[in-house]
């Protein structure tokens, strides 16, 4: 709302952008339902990505979706651990795991797994839960009280597959919200909860892998296909993965793989079509051919 009134205060036309309140699904059938209604862009979760598909395939609405994600992160041990390691924590905790193309399922190296592990886990534990308002507080809440409870839970699933929780995952009780304390996850396998879920909240699960096939097999072992990482000193291995990643977008030795001038978008149930771009622009357009005879 305020971004709106704020476009409004800088010249924005009335009836240009229009910010709807109210219940979500009335809203999504109402515009599904409205013949005037072109094009539809949504982002959210791909259980109201394919009830959007559900209902454009009636409607011929056109699509593009921006839907879950589970991002791998692989890391091979040609890397400086202790400075990656730091990294990890800030990238996985932004905005307390609640975005879409945050890292998830960190795949590092058999050769410095231990490493790692005991790294991350000594800075999470280091991680101050609370005010953002307060000195010294590097998270806050959760946005709602079931995305508390959801990430809660799939810890308590973990927990009971036999995953060993390094620190961490607590709900905590620091005044008004809904917080969890950031965990640390190790002793995973890929059949494990959260290994197939996005988690959506601060949890940094951990796995190994023994070599570049392995790393790759275990990376695309996901329904999604939104964001990966790959972080190594050989170009090589940067290119081969690039390549055999099957995600909308691959960041090399980077956490945030886009820019407004690029495409943004995702493959498989991580959605369809890009934002961002001229990609991002012909997703509004219509291809129209005039062909003239007689001239």
């Amino acid at each position: 709302m305020h971004l709106a009134k704020a476009l409004q205060a800088a010249g924005l036309p009335n009836g240009v952008l229009n910010v709807l309140i109210g219940h979500a699904a009335s809203i999504g059938d109402a515009m599904l339902d409205h013949p005037q209604l072109k094009k539809i862009s949504f982002t959210g979760s791909t259980r109201v990505g394919k009830l959007l598909m559900d209902g454009a395939s009636c409607t011929h609405t056109k699509l593009s979706l921006e839907l879950g994600g589970n991002a791998p992160v692989l890391i091979f041990d040609d890397v400086e651990v202790e400075a990656l390691a730091k990294a990890a924590v800030a990238a996985r905790f932004r905005n307390n795991g609640q975005v879409c193309i945050c890292p998830q399922r960190f795949y590092v190296h058999k050769n410095i797994y231990q490493q790692f592990s005991e790294l991350v886990t000594k800075y999470v534990a280091q991680l101050k839960v609370g005010n953002g308002f307060e000195e010294g507080v590097n998270l806050g809440p959760l946005i709602t009280k079931n995305q508390q409870k959801s990430v809660i839970d799939l810890l308590s699933k973990a927990s009971a597959e036999g995953a060993t929780i390094l620190t961490g995952g607590e709900s905590t009780a620091t005044g008004k919200g809904y917080f969890v304390q950031p965990a640390v996850v190790g002793n995973l396998t890929q059949e494990s909860t959260l290994a197939r879920n996005e988690i959506f909240g601060p949890v940094l699960p951990l796995f190994s892998f023994n070599d570049f096939d392995d790393a790759i097999t275990k990376a695309n072992d996901t329904e999604y296909g939104l964001a990966a990482y790959v972080f190594t000193n050989n170009l090589t291995t940067a290119l081969r993965a690039s390549e055999q990643l099957h995600f909308g977008m691959v960041g090399i030795n980077e956490w945030t793989p886009h820019g407004t001038e690029l495409p943004f978008g995702g493959w498989n149930h991580s959605g369809q079509g890009h934002e961002s771009g001229s990609e991002g622009l012909y997703e509004y357009m219509e291809k129209k051919l005039v062909s003239i005879g007689g001239v």
